[in-house]
């Protein structure tokens, strides 16, 4: 019994000296984020000026958010790419310049996402590879069933994409803190022209392609695994 109460003064230090170390790593953590370089971190609560201004829920959100984002990009422009691949060479000369900018714009998302991701310092998802390499099997496949079932691959991505996007707004609405507002614009930017992408689809006979149906569920349900993934991986 003496031992252990002459042991308690030392374990009390410790602990004390290591939540300090911890509120200093946090401190250091925001001192160099570029976003959130003026929030002082209090245990699992961000604070700025004494105000509660973002959660560990919060902040946990976001994280998923961004993540699945950049993945999502990669997988977009990587269907593009595999469409283009089969059709971009057949001489229809609009097919080609839509793909196109189809692509030119998701590669913009990307380069929007990615930032956003060392904005916030976001751990990539590690099936980053995966989302690159099946984007392209998955446009490349498409493309060889014809320019309708390509059309379809497009529409059925984009709604899905669409949605996704939308749900998220609806949660940062939330979130009235200004520091979010680019991300929020950022995502409000992709959403309107990924719709835009699903109009052009439609447009090009995506619903008259064989199986459409069929074709149309799968490929939404794939996009739709795919999300709740790299959210979490």
């Amino acid at each position: 019994m003496p031992l252990i109460a002459a042991l308690r003064p030392t374990a009390a230090r410790a602990v004390a000296s290591r939540n300090i170390s911890f509120r200093r790593l946090q401190s250091s953590y925001a001192a160099h984020n570029p976003y959130l370089k003026d929030f002082v971190y209090k245990d699992t609560v961000r604070v700025k000026d004494g105000a509660l201004t973002l959660s560990k829920d919060e902040h946990s959100m976001i994280d998923r958010f961004i993540r699945v984002n950049q993945a999502g990009e990669t997988a977009a422009v990587s269907i593009y790419q595999g469409q283009m691949a089969i059709l971009g060479n057949r001489g229809d000369i609009e097919l080609k310049k839509l793909l196109e900018h189809m692509r030119e714009q998701e590669v913009v998302h990307l380069e929007i996402m990615d930032k956003h991701i060392a904005d916030f310092r976001v751990r990539p998802t590690i099936l980053q590879p995966v989302a690159a390499v099946g984007g392209y099997i998955l446009g490349a496949t498409s493309a060889l069933l014809g320019v309708k079932s390509a059309m379809t691959c497009t529409e059925a991505v984009e709604t899905r994409i669409g949605m996704h996007y939308n749900d998220q707004l609806r949660d940062l609405h939330e979130l009235k803190y200004p520091q979010l507002d680019e991300l929020k614009q950022s995502i409000a930017k992709c959403r309107d022209e990924e719709l835009e992408h699903l109009d052009s689809a439609v447009d090009h006979g995506s619903q008259m392609a064989p199986l459409h149906k069929l074709q149309f569920e799968l490929i939404k349900g794939g996009c739709g695994v795919a999300i709740w993934l790299c959210e979490r991986i």
